[in-house]
């Protein structure tokens, strides 16, 4: 018998740390596949159907690898799922402790500066009433939470409108510009996988992580002797998103909504009907397109809405233009600067 069996077998430490385990062979012939893989550095794909055990089957042999490995899923479900069950069952039954971390995309986290404008904008009348009712819970949260992941607050839906005024995106965060940085939760999160043996993402991470190291700007994953990709049949869609380029009316609501912000927190150099007017024209370009279709070719495009697309383009550049010198000593402008030039581009 080989190491594999007496593991997964009936009487190895699986079975007697975990109800109702029983012995599959297809999960030990890939734990087997997995294992060799990791020694040799090499690739392997597999195709495992439902039943097979495929999470054991790979989490068994990385943990007695003593390799530091990402381990990468399709959805934020399972990726918490693995951290806060499969991975502590798995090493509990072989003895082996083991460095976790898990790490989402930024979304996940909150965002202690915005949550401060949002309570700023709540003060002034600028949020929508179940916005800035939300708002409370959160803050109490904001005290005791050490992680900041938005899932640990079930009281509210990860889908309710609140999160997206708490949480930053790559767009409106300050960075190390931000005052709250010393505090900040992603930081924090991408310090703990630093030191991780096993770091727990998602496709989309995982990606992001990629487009930063393909564009220089160093990375968000710390380097690991092998990735482990679950769900993988699911990883092409997001890497066509990754790997493309869009601009959706959200990009654009969002820059408004974010340009209000600065208005009500106090930023003085801005006109304070630019982000009325930006919205104005999103929708005179959904309008434009009228009927609701998959895709347009772009010949078949409305004059219209080519006019309609060049005057939302004139009032990103004019916005642009406008915050040149107020950007220079305001974090927060500068980002909205960055990104009009980039969404008029």
């Amino acid at each position: 018998m080989s190491e594999w069996d007496d593991i997964f077998g009936a009487d190895g430490p699986l079975a007697a740390r975990i109800p109702g385990f029983s012995t599959r062979s297809e999960q030990i012939g890939m734990a087997t596949h997995v294992a060799k893989a990791l020694r040799t550095r090499s690739r392997l794909v597999v195709e495992a159907g439902t039943g097979t055990g495929k999470t054991f089957a790979y989490l068994v042999p990385t943990l007695l690898s003593g390799r530091r490995v990402v381990i990468s899923t399709g959805t934020r479900t399972l990726q918490d799922q693995l951290f806060a069950r499969d991975l502590p069952t798995v090493a509990a039954a072989l003895g082996r402790p083991v460095r976790v971390a898990l790490l989402k995309g930024r979304a996940n986290y909150l965002c202690l500066h915005r949550l401060e404008l949002a309570e700023q904008q709540a003060a002034a009348r600028g949020l929508r009433r179940e916005v800035a009712v939300a708002l409370r819970p959160i803050r109490e949260w904001a005290r005791i939470t050490r992680r900041g992941d938005v899932a640990e607050l079930s009281s509210l839906p990860e889908s309710a409108p609140v999160w997206s005024a708490v949480t930053s995106t790559r767009d409106n965060c300050l960075g190390p510009e931000c005052p709250s940085f010393d505090r900040c939760h992603v930081v924090q999160a991408r310090r703990d996988a630093q030191s991780a043996d096993v770091i727990v993402v998602n496709h989309h991470l995982l990606m992001a992580d990629l487009m930063l190291k393909e564009d220089g700007f160093g990375d968000l994953l710390p380097h690991a002797d092998a990735v482990i990709i679950d769900e993988a049949h699911q990883l092409a869609d997001v890497a066509s998103m990754f790997l493309g380029f869009t601009i959706s009316a959200r990009q654009l609501q969002s820059l408004a909504k974010d340009l209000a912000v600065e208005v009500v927190a106090g930023a003085t150099h801005v006109d304070s009907t630019a982000a009325q007017t930006l919205e104005r024209q999103i929708v005179d370009i959904q309008d434009a397109f009228g009927s609701v279709r998959e895709r347009w070719e772009f010949q078949e495009w409305p004059s219209h809405a080519v006019e309609a697309l060049a005057s939302a383009q004139d009032s990103l550049k004019e916005l642009a233009a406008a915050l040149d010198v107020a950007a220079e000593n305001h974090a927060g402008l500068a980002t909205i600067r960055r990104r009009a030039m980039e969404l008029a581009g």
